[in-house]
This record gives structure tokens, sequence and C-alpha cells, in this order.
């Protein structure tokens, strides 16, 4: 619990700091806001470590293959990496470049699911009469 509300504190406070300081000077409160996001998302990051770790093990004992499990993990790093270049994109005040960025993510990321759904495809034909 004191995690989170050192998170949402942290928040507030650079949301205030921002606003204050966009209202002065538009760049400085867009560095502000991005400042603050890069710092939000390594503390997320930490947090999620052992998450991948839980995953693994899971996956391991549910007898899914490793690469599978290293490819979900691997996607959900690049949801969450995608999500947050396009709200630090639009911080900077650069929606445009933040939504061809989220497309892009997407599109990398329907590229990574092809060879699951590739062998998804083929265990399906093989049950096939």
């Amino acid at each position: 619990m004191s995690a989170s509300l050192r998170v949402a504190g942290f928040a507030v406070m650079a949301a205030l700091l921002a606003m204050t300081l966009r209202a002065a000077h538009e760049r400085a409160g867009a560095a502000a806001a991005i400042a603050a996001g890069l710092m939000l998302a390594v503390a997320a990051v930490e947090k999620l470590a052992p998450a991948a770790g839980m995953l693994e093990e899971l996956s391991r004992k549910a007898g899914v293959g490793k690469d599978t499990a290293g490819l979900l993990i691997r996607l959900v790093g690049m949801a969450y990496l995608t999500e947050f270049s396009f709200q630090i994109c639009r911080d900077a005040g650069e929606e445009g470049i933040g939504a061809k960025a989220a497309l892009c993510g997407k599109a990398l990321i329907l590229l990574e699911t092809l060879p699951l759904l590739r062998e998804i495809g083929e265990m399906a034909l093989s049950l096939a009469p």
C-alpha cells in the first residue's frame, strides 16, 4: 500500500509542477511531464520484474513451452512500451507522432505473434479429420 501511495503522491506532485511550469514556459512543463513519466516507468518496470519470473514458473508447471512464455512476456512489454511512448509524445504536444508510434507498436506486436498463430493453425489442422 505504501508503494502505491508514494507513486500516487509523486504523480500528483509532478502533474502540479508540470502544470505550473507549463503556464510560465510550455517547453519546461512538457520536459517536467516527460521526466516524471520516465521516472514512473522505471519504477513500474522494477515492480514488474518479479512478475516475469512468476509467469515463467507458472508456464513451466503448466507444461507450456519456454518460447511461448517468453513470447507472452515480450508482447506485454511491447504493449506497455508502445503505450508509454504514445503518452510521452502526447505530453510533449506531439500526439500525431505518438499515434503513429502506437500504430507501429501494434504492427510489431502482430508480427511477433505470427509464429504462434501459425503453430495454433497447424495444431488445429492436425486435429481435423
